[in-house]
């Protein structure tokens, strides 16, 4: 069987020294800072639940590479033989640090050393609840994926001016025909989301992919690729500190691989769930307590009242899904 890595990004939002690198190359407007707003660097102190859930429910990953800016969370076991800790420093050339934008990050994965071609990148949002196998993610080499076709919808602080970016080199280098045949978008493996796409046909081009918001795999291949055909925009981005709407983002890669046709379809949104987190989370804690899905992506909320207390309860609901230390943790 091939070699499968995990890769997560991570970042303390509440560390003083952080905070203060941050505003010091911050000069943003408020309505320019809506992009980075401080709920993408919020830390819920449920980090090591992740861990945990690698290590119950994907006892066969290869490695797991901890993407971070100078900063490792105090409980992390730095010597697990499984588990390698990757400084923004290793993968952005100096001239670009420091870097605030996920998206500028997100552009040079393919730079870590070591990193086998087939990887799953992972949010630190996005949480194993149940036992996943390897073809969940990968089947004879190639990644699982959905080739739905959905229109992108614009809303403030939205992806939707990364994703037109991104179609933009797609419809670049594919012809509309080609995305259609090459994806499998007709697959009867989707379920109703084929409907999603059979809404989109008639349209004379393709705008955009359905975003299931979960866990991705690649081939660190296709971003070296995707690289080698646009060095421009892909340096561009990474040269941006903080996300601005000429991005393009990590999305993009994935969008190759459904193009080209280089995946297996499924229907991933069995796989997991998107969550958002609010005043009332109740039905996030019951599905974390039947272990659901094997993975839940549990986003965070603009407006939480209660912030403090639903932080406690997100921790209470996990500490009970997983109640012993893993060994990633000292």
């Amino acid at each position: 069987m091939d070699k499968i890595d995990f890769v997560v990004t991570w970042v303390n939002g509440a560390d003083k020294k952080w905070q203060a690198k941050r505003a010091k190359f911050d000069n943003r407007s408020t309505s320019e800072a809506g992009m980075s707003s401080d709920k993408a660097y919020r830390d819920w102190g449920t980090f090591k639940y992740w861990f945990r859930g690698v290590e119950k429910f994907a006892p066969w990953v290869n490695k797991v590479y901890l993407v971070t800016d100078d900063q490792v969370p105090t409980w992390l076991n730095v010597d697990h033989e499984k588990l390698v800790v990757v400084d923004h420093t290793d993968i952005i050339a100096k001239e670009y640090l420091p870097v605030f934008n996920s998206n500028a990050i997100e552009m040079n994965l393919h730079r870590i050393k070591g990193l086998a071609e087939n990887f799953v990148y992972f949010n630190d949002d996005m949480y194993l609840t149940a036992p996943v196998v390897p073809t969940d993610f990968f089947k004879n080499g190639v990644p699982v994926d959905m080739a739905v076709l959905s229109p992108i919808i614009p809303e403030e602080n939205g992806t939707a001016s990364f994703q037109v970016n991104n179609m933009e080199i797609i419809n670049k280098y594919f012809t509309r025909d080609e995305i259609i045949q090459n994806g499998q978008i007709l697959s009867l493996k989707y379920g109703k989301n084929l409907i999603r796409s059979l809404l989109q046909l008639p349209s004379k081009f393709i705008c955009g992919y359905y975003e299931p918001h979960l866990p991705l795999k690649f081939k660190r291949s296709t971003l070296e690729t995707v690289w080698g055909k646009e060095p421009q925009i892909l340096t561009e981005t990474t040269a941006t500190r903080f996300r601005e709407k000429t991005n393009v983002n990590l999305w993009l890669f994935r969008y190759w691989q459904l193009a080209t046709g280089d995946f297996v379809p499924e229907n991933t949104d069995k796989l997991g769930k998107l969550y958002s987190l609010s005043n009332d989370n109740s039905q996030i804690f019951s599905d974390l307590a039947a272990g659901k899905y094997k993975v839940m992506c549990i986003n965070d909320g603009f407006e939480i009242a209660e912030l403090e207390k639903q932080m406690a309860l997100l921790q209470e609901s996990f500490a009970k899904l997983f109640p012993k230390k893993s060994t990633f943790e000292k």
